[in-house]
């Protein structure tokens, strides 16, 4: 019989794709909140186009926007869905308001063809440029239309690409003079725009020294100034170095990767010195140890600095798993007792169980072909350690429910049939309608249901 294959109905990366794709910059998240939502509402109230027709639905999506932006790891997928379906119930109740526009073209559901799609971001960035909401806001539109246009490398969009990505960092430097915008909101965006440019030099180092102007104006030295300065040196240094083995770096090549890591290591240490109650001032300085080939312990320090200062921080758990990895310094019987022990724990939560899910899931990546993938999530010690991870991250986070469907998904990857009904039973329990494209669309779905209903005919093995 021939083996059927889970791997073709499931999206790449499934404890990445829900759960996992947190930003680096997360800490004070009640803080961050309360300014997005203060910023959103009182812009949209004193320069947006209202009208008693969309402005509950619009008031609504500015409100996921702002908890996406604020509490990454918070139900992310369904505050998109939330933020998408009200403003584009918005736009289809007579709102032209751009922000609202952009929310719609951001996170709305959608059959547009990519030109159309191309066309849409392009007149949201423009639009939301000419109205007086905040440079932040006018920032994340153009770079995210500069990054749909040059998607598909088409030589002709370059000229408009790089002026669109001029107005984002434009866009940026005026929001980074704002003495009331949160350092991890600051450094967030930054982080979006280093991003944006990571594979044009010149354009990312011009960006950066516009901006390094404004954070160090008139002698003024935050701690997000030496954040965003260390953040950038970190990935000039990964531009250096190149992604290739370490044969194949240049000397030079090495020259640069060690000079901008310590530049990097200098600023988070300038940065800890002004804020050491900042929690990711340690997860990039778990990076830059990564980088520089430390030993174990000075990672160690960092670790444990992040999660006294924030216990519930994944981020922290997941840049040492990173370090664990068998081509770093560890090994998978590493990362599986460190993810372990994150299940263990009484004193860390949020999505810090996942972590265990996550020591699997990195570890298969690094194996070397689909076959030994395979056969790797049939091994005995495995499918217990995920439903270990996901059961006590559900008892951390009771309200809680997306977390369901990468569930369910490792489940059919595992041929544990039953567990994987049992998940699609919650599934449509909690949601009136399922997301089938977590599956690969509607009848990838239905595929896999039917399949799982019929384990006789299953081959569970490699």
């Amino acid at each position: 019989m021939k083996r059927f294959s889970p791997s073709i109905y499931l999206c790449a990366g499934l404890a990445l794709a829900l759960l996992s794709c947190a930003p680096k910059h997360v800490a004070n998240p009640q803080n961050r909140l309360k300014w997005n939502l203060s910023a959103l509402t009182n812009d949209y109230h004193a320069v947006g186009r209202n009208n008693v027709k969309w402005d509950k639905d619009a008031e609504e999506a500015l409100t996921q926007f702002a908890r996406i932006n604020a509490a990454p790891n918070d139900d992310l997928e369904v505050r998109r869905d939330l933020a998408g379906s009200l403003a584009d119930s918005a736009v289809k109740a007579g709102c032209d308001d751009p922000m609202i526009k952009f929310l719609q073209c951001r996170y709305a559901e959608t059959t547009r063809k990519f030109p159309e799609r191309q066309e849409q971001y392009r007149a949201v960035a423009r639009d939301l440029e000419a109205t007086g909401y905040a440079p932040l806001w006018k920032f994340y539109a153009n770079a995210d239309a500069a990054g749909i246009l040059w998607q598909q490398r088409a030589t002709n969009l370059w000229p408009e690409v790089r002026q669109t990505r001029a107005l984002a960092v434009n866009d940026l430097n005026q929001a980074l003079s704002d003495p009331t915008l949160p350092m991890e909101e600051a450094c967030q965006a930054a982080e979006t725009l280093f991003q944006l440019l990571s594979r044009n030099t010149l354009e990312l180092t011009n960006a950066y020294n516009t901006i390094e102007t404004t954070l160090f104006k008139n002698g003024a030295k935050s701690a997000a100034a030496y954040v965003i300065k260390a953040d950038f040196y970190l990935l000039y240094a990964w531009r250096a170095r190149g992604n290739g083995n370490a044969d194949q770096v240049t000397e030079e090549g090495w020259r640069l990767f060690k000079e901008r890591l310590a530049e990097s290591e200098k600023a988070l240490n300038k940065a800890w010195s002004l804020d050491p109650n900042s929690a990711q001032i340690p997860v990039l300085m778990m990076s830059v140890a990564l980088g520089q080939q430390k030993p174990r312990p000075e990672m160690e320090r960092w670790f444990q600095r992040a999660m006294e200062l924030e216990p519930d921080n994944y981020q922290a758990c997941r840049s040492k798993l990173h370090f664990l990895l068998p081509q770093w310094y560890g090994s998978r019987d590493e990362m599986v007792a460190f993810g372990r022990k994150c299940v263990a724990s009484t004193n860390w939560g949020g999505h810090v169980p996942l972590t265990l899910v996550d020591a699997h899931s990195e570890f298969s990546r690094t194996l070397p072909d689909a076959d030994t993938r395979h056969a790797y999530w049939r091994l005995p010690d495995v499918w217990p350690d995920i439903r270990d991870g996901y059961e006590k991250f559900a008892q951390a986070n009771p309200n809680a429910t997306d977390f369901r469907y990468p569930y369910a998904a490792y489940a059919f990857r595992c041929g544990q049939w039953q567990d994987f009904n049992e998940q699609i039973k919650l599934i449509r329990q909690n949601d009136s309608v399922v997301n089938y494209r977590y599956f690969g669309g509607k009848d990838a779905f239905d595929k896999m249901t039917e399949f799982a209903a019929h384990p006789v005919v299953a081959d569970p093995d490699p």
